[in-house]
């Protein structure tokens, strides 16, 4: 609604809505995702096409990238010239895609993650690649659109002869969606192109025969997990794992070294060095003794370890746990498909919608010329005409008055004819050019039969698109670094969990504490009077543990957290905020805490009477955000865990109803073994509130953390009854924290 001030007056929400919504669609499909076709995204193929127009073709001289950046942008795409030469320097990068669509000479940045030169330093011009993109682009095979200013078109999408979305593959972040397509092998992409072509209804599994996975530009050895890649290609979402591949060099006398010669996709190799030097300084890899850098224009990392008696496959194991010597490569195949519209497909989905482009622009192609050699077929019979009419229309073209319309009325000619007649020099009209024209007319008819054959016959057009995709295998083959494979398959190995544990990490002793504003600390020690530190008011819980722990957090939320003992802060009196470690939430805190054991059980418990026992291995996490074991409701929090040791066959509970203190035991099998969950109600009571709960053996009495007696024998015998009793009143309680079970390990009451 419009005031007297014509201003429109709108929801802020709503427009926001609308607005944003814009935004979106044009981020995802004039931005972030590729064309299914063509495999590129606009600026890519704006980029491509102003080289065209500039005519850099790839046996031609380049032009300043300056240049070519100033038209794309002038042009072509009113963004920054920034992004535009960044994404030109990108496509020159014969280690960024496994086919570079740019050839660029200057300084076009590295593998060690150096920045190219300034777009003024340096010149580009096409490949062979991208000329096969954009081949017959000007046979009207292809639609366009008008620029942003309306001044000049541009394609929608090129004829692209080679499948540049699967052999160089894309990512990008759009708006609620991204895409992320690991390059291929382009001799394997077009034997899958031609089973496809012959067979509509092949499975993705015969597919993997000849399109195994991936092919990065850097090499590699990716993990060969059949069956892990096969659900991938046909949900089109997934992960492959790849890692680095090395040589184990003998130096004489047992002595060796690693040298690595390819680094996963996408890793820099200088940063990929600091991490190990890192490592070795920071002690928490205590088999590598150094690392040098000897590439040259080839990769070599050189990795010495600490003594002779290191297994070369364990220290390479540990690196690739701990450096990106091992990355995880994400498959997202979110492709916009020829109505623009996103969609996440199949291997095969992308092969098809390839081949069936390709069919359009033969289809398109052949029409093309059909048209053009009809009009010209036309041109050459009047041509012919002529030859054998050469005295009279030489005679009517020197003496009529309008010789057009004579040769028209007398000869029959169409328009086309007589206006290519007049048009025509006199040095055309030789003998020679006679036997030329009957020639070239010859040879148009039978091309003329050929397409008009072509557009009307499935296996011929079939044929055509098989004759291409031999031409792209035949031309790639024997290219030593096009056609060869560069990544190998293998299937991983792995190191026994505990032996690597033991061979990577110190034991030294540590003493963690966690303070109650919220920080974290470690001491290179154990600390012998673990109850001062409790007695200290900054801390909630102390507990003695060693260099290669795992470290588990519980929080009030009922989530649990994973910390690498040798990753907390140490020599610091104030530590360090848990949220750098962890990513809690609003009013969540840590609880409690204690060594991980893969073996273990914990009995988890909450204010509100609620439990259940967990294994440990669930409760583990390499996420920061945690994980979600006990779902509490309402008001309710977890205040507590408890160790279950072997001989524990009780639980006892220490609760609060209606002002008075009871305790319930009851046998331990009465709780139930879950993975997540709320668990069953421990205890009924008015007013119920849980102060504290643990697991023992009933034929002992319950200790204190400090090892000392809080009920004895008979007080349990009094209070022992079933799950969900109300238990009975205890007199002379001392508001303790009962012994949890685990060693060298005291919190405070909560």
């Amino acid at each position: 609604m419009k005031n007297k001030d014509n201003i429109l007056n709108a929801s802020l929400a709503t427009e926001f809505s609308q607005k944003y919504l814009a935004y979106a669609l044009s981020t995802i499909t004039h931005r972030a995702l590729p064309d299914v076709r063509d495999g590129l995204k606009p600026v890519h193929r704006r980029l491509l096409y102003a080289m065209y127009l500039l005519n850099l073709g790839s046996k031609l001289q380049p032009k300043k990238s300056a240049r070519v950046v100033g038209d794309v942008i002038g042009k072509f795409h009113p963004h920054g010239d920034q992004s535009v030469y960044d994404a030109l320097v990108r496509l020159a990068q014969d280690f960024s895609i496994r086919y570079p669509l740019i050839n660029g000479q200057g300084n076009f940045g590295n593998i060690d993650g150096d920045n190219a030169a300034a777009m003024r330093y340096t010149e580009a011009k096409l490949t062979e690649i991208s000329e096969l993109l954009l081949e017959n682009i000007d046979e009207e095979t292809v639609d366009f659109k008008s620029t942003y200013d309306g001044d000049l078109q541009e394609p929608l999408v090129f004829p692209a002869k080679f499948p540049n979305l699967l052999a160089n593959g894309a990512s990008g972040i759009a708006v609620g969606m991204a895409t992320s397509i690991p390059p291929h092998n382009i001799v394997e992409i077009c034997e899958g192109l031609k089973i496809v072509n012959h067979d509509k209804n092949v499975s993705i599994k015969e597919l993997l025969k000849v399109l195994p996975a991936p092919d990065f530009p850097t090499g590699g050895i990716l993990n060969n997990n059949k069956s892990e890649i096969l659900k991938a290609y046909t949900s089109g979402k997934g992960f492959f794992e790849l890692r680095s591949s090395y040589k184990i060099e003998d130096l004489g006398r047992s002595q060796y070294q690693i040298s690595i010669n390819e680094i996963p996709y996408q890793v820099s190799k200088s940063t990929l060095i600091e991490k190990i030097a890192d490592l070795i300084i920071s002690k928490k890899n205590k088999l590598i003794d150094n690392v040098l850098d000897e590439s040259d224009h080839l990769v070599r990392i050189v990795i010495r370890p600490k003594n002779r008696n290191v297994k070369p496959e364990v220290l390479m194991e540990s690196l690739f746990r701990q450096t990106d010597l091992q990355v995880r490569i994400p498959l997202n195949m979110n492709v916009l498909n020829s109505k623009l519209q996103p969609k996440v497909m199949s291997i095969k989905e992308v092969l098809v919608n390839f081949l069936l482009h390709r069919y359009e622009v033969l289809s398109r192609k052949s029409e093309f010329r059909l048209k053009n050699i009809k009009n010209r077929i036309e041109i050459l019979i009047g041509f012919i005409k002529v030859y054998h009419n050469l005295d009279k229309i030489i005679k009517i073209i020197r003496n009529a008055e309008d010789p057009k319309l004579q040769l028209i009325k007398i000869f029959k000619f169409t328009q086309n004819q007589v206006n290519a007649i007049l048009d025509m020099r006199l040095r055309n009209l030789r003998k020679l050019e006679e036997k030329e024209i009957k020639q070239e007319y010859k040879d148009l008819l039978s091309e003329k039969n050929f397409l008009t054959k072509l557009l009307s016959s499935k296996s011929l057009q079939k044929k055509e698109i098989d004759n291409e995709i031999d031409f792209l295998i035949k031309k790639f083959k024997d290219d030593p670094l096009l056609g060869k494979r560069r990544t190998k398959l293998d299937k991983f190995g792995s190191v026994n969990e505990e032996t690597f544990d033991n061979e990577i990490k110190s034991d030294d002793p540590l003493t963690i504490t966690v303070l109650k504003n919220g920080f974290i600390k470690s001491q290179k020690s154990f600390v012998k009077n673990l109850e001062e530190q409790i007695g200290n008011e900054n801390s909630s819980l102390s507990m003695h543990a060693r260099s290669n722990d795992k470290i588990i957090l519980a929080s009030n939320f009922g989530k649990f957290y994973t910390i690498e003992a040798d990753n907390i802060l140490t020599g610091s009196s104030t530590g360090r905020p848990i949220s750098s470690y962890l990513s809690l939430t609003d009013n969540e805190k840590i609880i409690d805490g204690f060594r991980f054991d893969s073996e273990g059980e914990i009995f988890i418990y909450t204010k509100n009477g609620y439990g259940f026992i967990a294994l440990e291995k669930n409760l583990e996490t390499n996420k920061k955000t945690g994980k979600k074991v006990m779902n509490v409701k309402g008001d309710d929090i977890v205040i507590g865990v408890s160790k279950v040791i072997k001989d524990s066959d009780s639980v006892a509970i220490i609760c609060d109803t209606d002002g008075k203190n009871k305790m319930l035991a009851f046998d331990i099998n009465e709780l139930p073994k879950l993975d997540k969950g709320r668990g069953v109600i421990l205890v009924k009571g008015k007013s119920l509130k849980i102060i504290n709960a643990t697991a023992f053996n009933a034929k002992s009495v319950i200790k204190d953390q400090i090892d000392k007696t809080l009920f004895d024998k008979s007080t349990i015998e009094n209070n022992y009854g079933k799950r969900a009793q109300s238990g009975k009143v205890i007199k002379n309680f001392k508001n303790q924290v009962m012994n949890r079970n685990f060693e060298n390990n005291i919190r405070c009451h909560l």
